[in-house]
């Protein structure tokens, strides 16, 4: 399973009408299941951001992604890694994190 960061752009819209105040119990069971069904899909949402995680066991690097089902990072993924005295991040590119390359997109000097 390959996570990509990724904003929640969909505006979700949680069902409040009249339907919820009805007396009328198949009405009230109508507004329910799609309440239910909003909130499924907003909980998806939520969970494909917290599977953006931070590795922080593999080796002297933090990882921002999971590993894919074949235990490798994923092309894009990013990490922060010190070099000397410095934290530098990087970024995979061309391939995953066997056959891609990391390339340095910014270096964090240490404050004097």
């Amino acid at each position: 399973m390959t996570s990509v960061i990724e904003r929640i752009d969909t505006d979700f819209k949680i069902p409040f009408d009249a339907r919820i105040s009805s007396k009328n119990p198949e009405i009230q069971a109508e507004y329910m299941l799609e309440l239910a069904e909003t909130l499924q899909l907003l909980l998806e949402k939520i969970i494909t951001v917290a599977n953006f995680s931070i590795d922080l066991f593999d080796g002297e690097a933090v990882y921002y992604a999971l590993k894919n089902s074949d235990g490798v990072y994923p092309e894009g993924t990013w990490r922060r890694i010190q070099v000397g005295d410095n934290l530098e991040d990087q970024v995979l590119l061309d391939g995953d994190s066997i056959s891609g390359t990391w390339t340095f997109v910014q270096r964090r000097e240490r404050p004097i």
